[in-house]
C-alpha cells in the first residue's frame, strides 16, 4: 500500500506499491484501461494513443497503408500498441509504413497475401518500440 501525505496534513492512501526508490516524488500513473480501435482502411492512417493498451485494428489492407501516431501528453511508459493487420482476398502482399510515433529504427511490416499480422510495440517515452 503506498500513502501520501497531502500539504493538508491528511494521509491518502492507494492499493498498489510505489517502484522502489519511489517515496518522495509525486508520480502520476496512467490508470490500466485499453481502447480499440478500427478504423476503415486508408492510405494513411492517423491514430491517436491515449490509453495504457491501445488495440489497433484498421480494417483489411486493399493497399499499402502508413500508420502515424499522436501520442497523448497523458500516455506513460510502457504502454503498449498491439497491431493486427490483415490483407484482404486481393491476393496481394501490402507494406505497411511505421510512420510517426514509431521508434525511427524500426522495420515496416509486410502482410503476405491472405494473411494477418499481429506485432506488439511499448512506448519508451518518445515513441513506440517493436517487441521482437
Amino acid at each position: 500500500m503506498y500513502t501520501n501525505k497531502s500539504s493538508d496534513g491528511s494521509f491518502q492512501s492507494f492499493g498498489f506499491l510505489a517502484p522502489d526508490g519511489i517515496t518522495t516524488e509525486k508520480n502520476e500513473v496512467l490508470f490500466p484501461f485499453h481502447e480499440k480501435k478500427t478504423p476503415a482502411y486508408a492510405a494513411t492512417l492517423a491514430v491517436t494513443v491515449k490509453q495504457r493498451d491501445t488495440f489497433l485494428q484498421p480494417g483489411a489492407l486493399t493497399g499499402n497503408v502508413t500508420i502515424n501516431l499522436t501520442i497523448d501528453a497523458q500516455v506513460t511508459p510502457g504502454a503498449k500498441l498491439y497491431v493486427k493487420v490483415k490483407e484482404s482476398a486481393n491476393s496481394a502482399d501490402r507494406t505497411v509504413t511505421l510512420g510517426t510515433g514509431f521508434d525511427e529504427d524500426a522495420s515496416d511490416i509486410t502482410v503476405v497475401k491472405n494473411t494477418i499480422v499481429y506485432k506488439t510495440f511499448v512506448y519508451d517515452g518518445v515513441s513506440f518500440v517493436p517487441l521482437s
